[in-house]
Parts: C-alpha cells; sequence; structure tokens
C-alpha cells in the first residue's frame, strides 16, 4: 500500500513550534512564574543527553507523530551553535533502515514499538527508541526533544498568521477513504492552517497531474523551503502581541523536556540566529528495496563527514554545552 495513503505528515508542525517559542521568548521572561514550566506535556527521557554549563552546540530531536502516536514519520535534528547562533537542521528520511532488536525496521516504525516496549515495562517513553537510533546513525548527542501530532498542525499554523509561500505547481489529490481532498493552485499565496496541512502533506497527484520525482525525498526538499519562508516571516516582534495565545497552542501541542527555563537559557544564542543563514540537511544514503520492503540506507561515511562538517561543535573550538 502506498505510505501516503496511509497518512500524510507534517515536517512543518515542529518547525512551527520553534518559531512560537522564538517569539513569546520576552513574554516568557517578562512572565518569572512560568520560567520552570515546561513548554508542553513534560516528558523526560533516559536516553537524553545533559547539557553543562559553556557555550557549545544544543541539539534537539523534532518529531512529528501520527495520530495514534504509532509513526514518527518526521524526524529533523536541529542544532544551535551557541556561540554563532547558527541553525542546522538534518532531516532523517522515515524509511531510513535501522535495526531494533533482532529485526530491521523502519525509523519511523520505531515510536511504535516504543509504545509496546513502554507497555510491557521495559521502557518509560515512546520516543526513547527513536532517541537512540538517531544518536546511533548520527553519532550526536540529543539533549532535547519536541513531538507534537497531527490534530496540533492546523491551529499552530493558524495562530501564526498562516505562511506565505509560493506553491510550485497544482497539487491535486483526492482520497475518499481518508476524506483527503487537496486542490492547491501554483503561485504565491498566504497558506492558511489547512492549506498549509495540504501541502505538507501533498506527495504524488492524482492521474493526469503532477506530483515530486523522488517521492518522499522531494517531498522533504519542498517542505524545507516551506520552513525556510516560515522562519523567515514569523521570527519578529510582531508575535510577541500574541504571546498568551502562542504559548497556549504550544503547551497543548506539544510533549518535550524543554523548558520555558531552558528557554530563557538559550536566549542569548537564539537572538543571534539568523533565518537567512539556516542551513537545511538530509541525511546521506539512498533507497533501496531489501526483500520486498523498501529503505533508505543511511550512508555511514558521508553522514560522519557531514557531521564532522557542520554538526560536531569541535569544528568550531566548542563542546556539546551552550550557555
Amino acid at each position: 500500500m502506498d505510505i501516503f495513503t496511509k497518512k500524510g505528515k507534517i515536517i512543518l508542525s515542529i518547525v512551527c513550534t520553534f518559531c512560537m517559542l522564538f517569539a513569546t521568548v520576552s513574554g516568557v521572561i517578562s512572565a518569572k512564574w512560568v520560567t520552570n514550566l515546561y513548554l508542553g506535556e513534560e516528558i523526560l527521557l533516559d536516553s537524553l543527553d545533559k547539557q553543562s554549563d559553556g557555550v557549545g552546540m544544543v541539539n534537539i530531536l523534532l518529531l512529528g507523530v501520527d495520530e495514534g502516536g504509532m509513526r514518527s514519520d518526521t524526524i529533523m535534528l536541529a542544532s544551535l551553535n551557541g556561540r554563532t547562533g547558527k541553525l542546522s537542521v538534518l532531516s532523517i528520511p522515515r524509511d531510513t533502515r535501522v535495526r531494533v532488536g533482532n529485526y530491521y525496521q523502519k525509523i519511523n516504525a520505531a515510536i511504535g514499538i516504543g509504545a509496546q516496549e513502554v507497555r510491557k515495562g521495559n521502557i518509560k517513553e515512546p520516543e526513547e527508541l527513536t532517541v537512540q537510533k538517531v544518536k546511533l546513525l548520527t553519532g550526536l548527542p540529543i539533549h532535547y526533544f519536541m513531538s507534537i501530532d497531527f490534530d496540533g498542525f492546523k491551529e499552530v499554523i493558524d495562530a501564526l498568521g498562516g505562511v506565505e509561500f509560493e506553491v510550485p505547481f497544482r497539487m491535486k489529490y483526492d482520497d475518499p477513504v481518508q476524506n483527503l481532498h487537496i486542490d492547491l493552485q501554483p503561485g504565491l499565496q498566504v497558506l492558511d492552517g489547512e492549506a498549509a496541512h495540504d501541502f505538507v502533506r501533498f506527495r504524488k497527484g492524482n492521474a493526469g497531474y503532477p506530483g515530486y520525482a523522488m517521492g518522499d525525498l522531494g517531498r522533504i526538499e519542498a517542505q524545507q523551503a516551506f520552513i525556510k519562508a516560515l522562519i523567515q516571516q514569523k521570527v519578529n516582534a510582531k508575535y510577541l502581541l500574541k504571546t498568551d495565545e502562542l504559548f497556549d497552542v504550544v503547551v497543548r501541542n506539544v510533549r518535550t523536556n524543554y523548558t520555558a527555563k531552558d528557554l530563557v537559557r538559550h536566549l542569548g544564542a537564539i537572538s543571534k540566529v539568523d533565518s537567512d543563514l539556516m542551513t537545511m540537511y538530509q541525511l546521506p544514503g539512498s533507497a533501496q528495496t531489501i526483500s520486498g520492503v523498501s529503505y533508505f540506507l543511511c550512508d555511514d561515511r558521508a553522514t560522519q563527514e557531514l557531521v564532522e562538517t557542520v554538526f560536531n561543535p569541535s569544528t568550531d573550538g566548542d563542546n556539546n554545552n551552550n550557555e
């Protein structure tokens, strides 16, 4: 069965959450009572790495999950350089092949397997396995995580006032089984929650209509372009006026170990972020079919070269800390 007809996932949800966090910094700081609150449902994971004092990198794993919490088909590692304010984002394809126990699985299934392990009493939270697998793939520490489900996406986009974006071509797709009907016209326009939802779910068109030539990898590229547009437009003082509304949206829709106190702690680095200099990457590798199953196989050597060049703080003379 076509993966797209099962679930359309949202790479934008997590990044929208970050836009709201950036926009609410001043409001959070002024409300001192909130500095010990979590920016969402409080979730602590054993696999996360502890940050210590100093200047360095803070790495945050971003997960977009389905309504039942069984798939995390959006997996991104955002790395913020505390000294320079440079923000780099690594997208990990949902079909990336990883070993879980005695079997190979797609990494997007790790959260569902984690949920089963939680029920067995083997781990505390379903996100644990995904954190472990991303750390193994990249060799990087992960200090924080944020996950958001499909239901919160439209509310997040609407709270931000929509995003101006140029849709590259006519996106037409109908699936009566899911009651999913996408029909976006090409051209520059403001995408509200509904339209943005349709854009990020789109991968292929109905007969006679185009889709992404590279399937899900093409969708990742399009979504990354959307992310850059969103951050460029929404990280500004205008949204400080909506502090309460935005903070409420975050708290209702996010599972995380990231606190408002952490946000205040990272304010210096966040204030240096230049969205024009934000860089987007995809995990190096290639798609292959193994025993009839389509996987994305990580290129370990190329991944380590990318990590050392872009994500490893030692390249800037830092350690794995942040101010």
